[in-house]
């Protein structure tokens, strides 16, 4: 009889481990289940759903997250992510400019950057009186709300210009990279120039560092009455051997967009810079740049296809033989 009513109570203890066990994974999957649906609700878009051109990804390190910024007609907007897969746009726009900024239109190409504790976003705006070109605002905050560093173009103010791009060399002295339009250059060059520490001016005079024609891969398009070679995008990725690797934009002898991706063995700003015979990608996209993520890997992020119903690409990317492979 002792036996029959401990083995009866083994039995019923047995049978109501179990059960609490099956009520505690219940808990623990709902409560996986209510923190996924809380991120799809602040995380609604996944990146492809993003319809803006020229994204540039910023890997913050103090917010741990990522940030891209675009075009919202005459003003610019923000989108948000933990992970690089699902965003959410932000409710205020991080540049708003007064009536007494010098830009009216355009508002192309925000690239984003933390340097020396402050976020720079670096915009192609233009005016009826001004040439288009790249002009600084700066924030506190990667979200914004952003403000004119100084209020006008930082480019050349003769020169139409746009895509402007700031790259610290291994001196941690900034440098401007920007192309000069091809819409009035013809053959669209490459130029960089030195900037003061704090970004307010340029130290010296441009330096053209290659035209869209002497890369073997470019053909020519033709576009309000001109015909000429194309550059645009130019983003500088510093290898470890100290190497430098350009991507940039053009159209092929197809017609086709695509980025190219130009290296300065010497590891100099001002090259020389040889050419990458091919264009790294064929699914009609561009306005690229290299970023890692926040877990070191090393990711691109550009806008495709290039002639409508554009979205928002993020691929990661393996160097081989220090060129740039795009993965799935």
């Amino acid at each position: 009889m002792i036996r029959i009513k401990i083995v009866g109570a083994l039995y019923f203890t047995v049978i109501l481990l179990l059960f609490l066990n099956a009520i505690s994974c219940k808990a623990k999957g709902n409560g996986e289940d209510t923190d996924k649906e809380k991120i799809e609700t602040l995380y609604p878009l996944h990146f492809s759903d993003i319809a803006v051109r020229d994204p540039f990804v910023l890997a913050d390190p103090v917010t741990q997250s990522y940030y891209i910024h675009a075009n919202a007609g005459n003003s610019v907007a923000v989108y948000q992510s933990k992970d690089l897969s699902m965003w959410r746009k932000l409710a205020d726009r991080s540049f708003i400019p007064e009536p007494s900024f010098w830009g009216k239109k355009d508002f192309w190409a925000p690239d984003l950057y933390l340097y020396n504790g402050h976020y720079y976003l670096l915009i192609t705006v233009s005016s009826d009186t001004e040439k288009r070109g790249t002009t600084i605002l700066v924030s506190d905050y990667p979200e914004g709300p952003f403000k004119p560093l100084i209020n006008k173009s930082i480019t050349p103010p003769d020169w139409m210009c746009l895509d402007g791009s700031l790259y610290v060399d291994h001196k941690n002295k900034p440098w401007l990279i920007f192309c000069h339009e091809w819409l009035e250059a013809t053959d669209g060059g490459i130029y960089a120039v030195a900037l003061s520490d704090d970004l307010t001016s340029v130290n010296g005079e441009p330096v053209l560092l290659f035209t869209a024609s002497s890369a073997p891969w470019v053909g020519s398009i033709t576009a309000h009455d001109v015909t000429g070679y194309v550059t645009d995008a130019p983003y500088i990725h510093r290898l470890d051997d100290g190497m430098l690797i350009m991507l940039w934009s053009s159209f092929d002898k197809q017609g086709i967009y695509a980025i190219g991706q130009a290296n300065s063995p010497s590891g100099e700003i001002t090259g020389p810079w040889l050419h990458e015979p091919m264009p790294l990608n064929s699914d009609d996209g561009g306005h690229a740049m290299l970023f890692e993520d926040l877990n070191g890997k090393l990711k691109i992020a550009y806008h495709a296809p290039n002639s409508k119903n554009w979205r928002v690409s993020i691929k990661e990317v393996t160097l081989q033989e220090k060129k740039v492979i795009l993965g799935n």
